[in-house]
């Protein structure tokens, strides 16, 4: 009701002039390493304005960068000259059927700010859109689409009024923090000096002038910094620390690392190479290390588990699964298992960056305050999707080894225990989390089951793949049948994690978020998994039929 109220009041905000040429004056290095350490309250904490620019800047285009420059750069020069950025192509409008109603190239996936304006064809759309949402009713896609644009057009237009909340509360009972150019609150001599610095700065990067740019950005920091002791008293370093974080990428080093780690070991396995699959081995744990060190960065700068939103699910479950290997590699010295996690952990990591989820550091929301309990059963349920997708790695593997080698091929017999042993710890795990989620469901929704979705989904999945431990145990299937059967309870396992999540409508919808549309990637993914699945099916009867399955 309150997201509304809001966007009703939204609808007529901006109205601005069009017309100057892009300013291409640069701004110092210096200067943008003192704008970058300043903090700011945005999407309900306190971060540095590094995060606030690659975050705005990520929300108004779907990409990390404009014309590959700094971002912070990028907010600044949109701030002090708006007018030129008014008029290019920056707003995504990733959804085609959106496009169509907007008017536009149906290839072109972004819309200048210019161009909504002046069609207003955005602005017709949304009283029908708000009235649903304040009847409480579901949204389609296209709605759903609608609104997001709409986000990323609000977010372009505070940019352009300069409306950043980067003054400290002056009376201090109050939390919320002040935009930079009215500081309510603050008596009217700091609001005037604070005015005047920011003014200061807009007007020596509009002129170019690197001197003027330094001093400006200088004397706005000290005086922001002086302000926000108070706030930050607990955690000085903090934003400074953030801002390193963002800066090393510590899950693109961890990427890259986890495709080399794959490469070594697959050409040791291969070719037989022992020392290539030793280093392999090697480059695994050391991404392994770096993936630990991002999300313990994470955990320090939000101060909670990473286990807030689907983005930061998508990092804990590959590293599980490079965990879980590390351990069953050391027992039963098997390279495969390290191949299949490295995978798993590449391919998490790069789809974490592909789909588009919000990487930002966000605060919990009331539902899931209960720290103990939120902790446990999410850390635990997502540890069991990330053993189930090392299992279902193997199972690939499994498969590609009997279609190359045959049911005679040496390593199926090990892939065959590992693979089992993988369901094991996945199934325990999963158990555990649906036992906790009860726990956690009765401590915040006052019940143990619902049958809500996620609830349904996971109990499903779990059912499955207990029923492909037993078949394998009492011999109804083995080899490839476990293989193809694992495959297939993957399919379950997407739609317990991402499908509920962004599809269904229930208690864990904070997971996901509203309808979108099915990402062209999953289709493409299914349609090859069926493939595989398939010829799989295909090769173990003509073999059978022979007498060699």
């Amino acid at each position: 009701m309150t997201r509304a109220n809001t966007l009703c009041g939204l609808l007529f905000s901006v109205w601005l002039g069009l017309g100057a040429a892009p300013a291409n004056a640069e701004i110092p290095r210096s200067a943008l390493e003192t704008i970058r350490r300043i903090p700011i309250q945005h999407g309900g904490r306190i971060k540095p304005f590094d995060s606030f620019a690659r975050e705005t800047v990520k929300q108004i285009t779907g990409t990390s960068t404009i014309d590959g420059e700094d971002p912070v750069k990028t907010v600044l020069q949109i701030m002090a000259e708006p007018e030129p950025w008014q008029a290019k192509p920056l707003i995504e409008v990733p959804f085609r059927p959106l496009r169509a109603g907007l008017g536009m190239d149906p290839n072109a996936r972004r819309i200048s700010y210019t161009d909504l304006v002046a069609t207003r064809k955005l602005m017709r759309m949304l009283p029908t859109i708000v009235q649903k949402q304040q009847r409480d009713e579901k949204l389609t896609i296209l709605e759903n689409e609608t609104m997001d644009a709409f986000g990323r057009f609000v977010t372009f237009s505070n940019l352009v009024e300069q409306r950043l909340e980067l003054v400290p509360p002056c009376v201090k009972s109050e939390r919320v923090w002040q935009p930079i150019l009215q500081a309510e609150g603050c008596a009217q001599d700091v609001q005037e000096k604070l005015r005047v610095s920011w003014n200061t700065l807009m007007q020596a990067v509009r002129a170019g002038a690197p001197e003027a740019i330094n001093t400006a950005a200088s004397h706005l920091s000290q005086r922001l910094f002086d302000m926000s002791g108070q706030a930050l008293e607990h955690a000085p370093w903090r934003p400074r620390l953030e801002v390193w974080y963002n800066r090393i990428g510590f899950f693109r080093i961890a990427q890259i690392a986890y495709l080399i780690a794959a490469a070594l070991l697959l050409v040791g396995l291969w070719a037989g190479r022992a020392p290539l699959s030793a280093a392999g081995l090697g480059v695994l744990i050391a991404s392994a290390l770096v993936h630990v060190a991002g999300i313990v960065m994470r955990v320090v700068l939000g101060g909670r588990p990473p286990v807030s939103n689907f983005f930061e699910t998508m990092l804990w479950l590959p590293l599980v699964a490079v965990m879980i290997s590390l351990v069953l590699e050391r027992l039963y010295r098997v390279g495969y298992i390290g191949l299949s996690a490295a995978l798993v952990a590449a391919i998490t990591l790069v789809l974490a960056d592909y789909v588009p989820l919000d990487p930002s550091i966000t605060p919990v929301v009331a539902v899931l305050r209960s720290n103990l309990w939120l902790t446990i059963h999410v850390l635990t349920i997502v540890a069991s999707y990330g053993a189930l997708a090392l299992a279902t790695m193997l199972a690939h593997v499994y498969g590609v080894c009997y279609l190359t080698g045959g049911p005679r091929h040496r390593a199926l017999r090990s892939l065959d225990l590992v693979l089992y042993r993988a369901i094991q710890v996945g199934v325990v795990l999963l158990a555990g989390g649906v036992m906790l989620g009860a726990v956690w469901a009765n401590a915040s929704w006052g019940r143990y089951w619902g049958w809500d979705p996620k609830e349904t989904w996971a109990l499903i999945t779990l059912l499955w793949f207990l029923a492909v431990l037993h078949g394998r145990f009492a011999g109804w299937i083995k080899g490839i049948g476990v293989a193809m059967a694992t495959i297939g309870g993957f399919f379950l396992l997407l739609m317990t994690y991402y499908g509920v999540s962004f599809y269904l409508v229930g208690l864990h919808s904070y997971a996901g978020g509203n309808a979108k549309p099915l990402p062209t990637l999953l289709v493409v993914y299914l349609i090859a998994e069926a493939v595989f699945l398939a010829v799989l099916g295909g090769a173990k009867g003509l073999r059978k039929r022979a007498g060699a399955g």
